[in-house]
């Protein structure tokens, strides 16, 4: 009997030993868990806003202007800073643009609804689509109007090319690709506009890149990105059989651009002559 007991008590003891390591490895696991969440909310608070997207015609030789890289302001703290707090043009409604075709229709509104629910700024939609798709997208703005309190106001186009070389552009991409080109010439009287895709998704106020128009200089017209960071797993510099600009290419999905500099300086000599006459040939 008292062998038993002695080994009953030191079960016991071990046991007592076992829970409190148990405790101890819960607190440095929650002590570890708190650091790495200080040491995030710290890094988020220095992370300036998203980096401006260079725009450029697609074709090797073509030297057009990067956008100036932003001071490292806290422009995620929507509450607190005001996107063109201290411009002249701080009134201006913003320009949105986007190219619908085909199965496109639902994929555009989300993308739209999105960029009107983070928005500070009243919005103006510029809308080219396919002639059968006009009715449909104009009834669910309509609607979103009451909801969101007359947040937004939209222009729908239709799809349009040069007629000289209308054929060389409807060929020159996918559908309605190359539509994006000629903003500049149709919205003659927009002063400045951000392009986006269809699939892109707005998770921040579009105030947010919109002010990165204060940050041109006098020779800088537009903002995009690459189309990739890694050249080993770029799609242009592998698969490409067209010139493009720069290493793997520019992204032009989504396009900030000052349209008065592009229509001034830009645009006739790039834009409308330079890829039909590469197409031709």
């Amino acid at each position: 009997a008292c062998p038993r007991r002695s080994h009953e008590g030191g079960g016991g003891e071990a046991m007592r030993h076992y829970r409190r390591a148990v405790l101890l490895c819960s607190l440095l696991a929650l002590l570890v868990i708190l650091y790495v969440f200080n040491e995030i909310a710290e890094a988020e608070e220095e992370v300036p806003g998203p980096s401006p997207r260079v725009a450029g015609a697609r074709g090797r030789g073509v030297d057009l202007p990067a956008a100036a890289r932003p001071e490292p302001l806290n422009r995620h703290q929507v509450g607190t800073w005001s996107p063109a707090g201290t411009s002249k043009n701080s009134s201006w409604r913003m320009h949105l643009a986007v190219v619908a075709c085909g199965q496109r229709l639902e994929e555009t509104l989300t993308m739209l609804k999105s960029a009107v629910i983070f928005s500070q700024k009243p919005l103006h939609f510029h809308i080219f689509a396919e002639d059968e798709l006009h009715a449909k997208f104009n009834s669910s703005l309509e609607t979103w109007k009451t909801a969101f309190h007359q947040k937004f106001s939209h222009t729908i186009y239709p799809i349009t090319f040069p007629a000289e070389t209308a054929v060389v552009w409807k060929k020159l991409f996918k559908p309605c690709a190359s539509q994006r080109l000629f903003l500049p010439l149709i919205l003659k009287n927009v002063d400045s506009l951000l392009y986006v895709d269809t699939d892109i998704l707005f998770l921040r106020p579009m105030d947010d890149i919109w002010a990165f128009l204060e940050d041109f200089n006098h020779t800088q017209i537009a903002g995009m990105a690459p189309e990739h960071e890694e050249p080993r797993i770029g799609w242009y510099n592998r698969f490409a059989r067209h010139p493009y600009y720069g290493k793997t290419g520019i992204n032009s999905g989504v396009m900030l651009m000052n349209m008065t500099r592009i229509r001034k300086k830009y645009f006739k000599c790039y834009g409308i002559f330079y890829i039909p006459k590469q197409s031709e040939e």
